[in-house]
């Protein structure tokens, strides 16, 4: 038998793999968009996120008032055809344009909107000004340096 072929399987295995693949990772998505949604709701603290990572977070900019809870933020995509909208909520989390999907980090936001990693910091604008919130995160260091 030559290699990378098996038994039992012909040209079709892909179509037939594929559907099952695809079912199962978005079982694990929405799982984890749960868990983290459970526990972003149940957060004792409004404006601190439970979810901290060592890096900074929306909160971060938020105690700084580089970003307000409410404000509208933008990701335009494949050249502007693209538009997606979230809105930061109290406890620093984005709340996608369907009122249903939460996420955590900027990057998980952007991620699940596209299907593949990308960099949310420097996807995401501010709607009032379309500065990115990796500037604006550039700027809360910059105020920490000092």
């Amino acid at each position: 038998m030559p290699v990378g072929r098996w038994t039992g399987l012909d040209e079709r295995w892909p179509w037939t793999l594929a559907p099952t693949v695809a079912a199962a990772m978005h079982l694990y998505i929405d799982t984890a968009e749960t868990l983290s949604r459970e526990a972003v709701l149940t957060s004792e603290r409004p404006g601190s996120s439970p979810l901290r990572w060592a890096g900074t977070v929306l909160s971060d900019l938020m105690a700084a008032d580089l970003v307000t809870y409410g404000e509208e933020l933008v990701w335009e995509r494949c050249a502007g055809e693209v538009r997606h909208t979230a809105r930061l909520r109290i406890d620093g989390t984005f709340l996608l344009a369907d009122g249903e999907r939460v996420f955590a980090t900027p990057s998980a936001a952007a991620t699940a909107l596209s299907g593949k990693h990308h960099h949310g910091w420097s996807a995401w604008r501010r709607t009032a000004d379309g500065r990115s919130l990796a500037d604006l995160r550039a700027d809360l260091h910059t105020r920490r340096d000092r």
